[in-house]
This record gives C-alpha cells, sequence and structure tokens, in this order.
C-alpha cells in the first residue's frame, strides 16, 4: 500500500528525490516521504500543499513529528499552538476555500495507538523549551493545519530523530 509521509526532518534511505513546490519529495518502495525545502512560509502554506496534494493525487498524509515527554509511541490528535506562528496567515482564502477554514476536528486515529495533545512550539524552540506535563511538540501544530485546510486526511504521530 502507498502511503505519503510528511516531516521536516528528510529520511535516511530512500531511491530517488525531485523537487516540488519548494519540497524533495523522497521516493521509497511504499510511497513517497515530503520535507519542506526549508521551514517557512516560502514553502510551508496552502498554494504549495494544494499543488503537492494534486500532483500526488494526495488524500491523505501521515505527519511525523518529534515530541518530548512521552516514552511510547503515540497520535497526536489535537494541538495547541504555542509557537505564535501560523503558516495559514495571510495566505486565505487560496483558490475556492474559504478565508477562515474550520480547524475542528483536523487529525485523524491511528490504529489502536494511544491519542495525546500536544504543545507545538517550532523547531528554534523545540530543544530549549520544557513545559510541565505537557507533550512538547516540533512541528505539526503548524503543519497539520495548512494540510487540513487544503483538504488532505491528516493522521499524525511521532517518531524519533538521533540529535
Amino acid at each position: 500500500m502507498n502511503k505519503t509521509v510528511y516531516s521536516i526532518h528528510p529520511p535516511k534511505k530512500f531511491s530517488s528525490k525531485k523537487k516540488a513546490f519548494s519540497h524533495v519529495v523522497y521516493h521509497q518502495e511504499n510511497g513517497h516521504f515530503i520535507t519542506p525545502d526549508e521551514f517557512s512560509g516560502e514553502g510551508i502554506n496552502p498554494m504549495n500543499f494544494y499543488n503537492l496534494r494534486d500532483q500526488f493525487s494526495l488524500e491523505s498524509i501521515l505527519i511525523l513529528d518529534r515530541v518530548k515527554n512521552v516514552e511510547n509511541d503515540v497520535c497526536i490528535m489535537d494541538h495547541v499552538n504555542k509557537s505564535e506562528f501560523n503558516f495559514l496567515t495571510g495566505k486565505t482564502p487560496h483558490k475556492d476555500l474559504p478565508a477562515v477554514p474550520d480547524m475542528t476536528h483536523i487529525y485523524h486515529p491511528i490504529g489502536d495507538m494511544e491519542q495525546k495533545v500536544v504543545h507545538t512550539v517550532g523547531p528554534d524552540r523545540f530543544s530549549n523549551v520544557e513545559i510541565d506535563g505537557e507533550i512538547i511538540s516540533e512541528s505539526v501544530g503548524l503543519i497539520a493545519p495548512v494540510w487540513h485546510y487544503v483538504g488532505v486526511k491528516v493522521f499524525a504521530r511521532n517518531f524519533h530523530v538521533e540529535d
């Protein structure tokens, strides 16, 4: 089954890669792995995600995100954006999509994985910030709303990156 994964961290193994809409698309045996050229509004925006959706016929995406304060693998089911930034600001409406999108129910469950709410702080603050008793997320709360906005079904989970 082919799947498409999105992360701000490129994969370690891939067959080939190409550039598309300010992103690098890595081909793997079971699908595609998409990562932005840089973590900025130049790449992460409704126009680019809309074009990626259409070019790769995306109906759903699995977002992989680094998290802290959790030991097991978890399904991300909601987020609190504590980054003080939003990639949709000033970029809506796009095409026939609404100016103010509905952001309820962005995430979908993954099997029987434990479901959690994360607090997204952004890549610049991820290594240094601690919020007592909360799961800290690097980027999902900034990326998932844009995929949701362009009509792609969002699944999200944590993963581990070697620092």
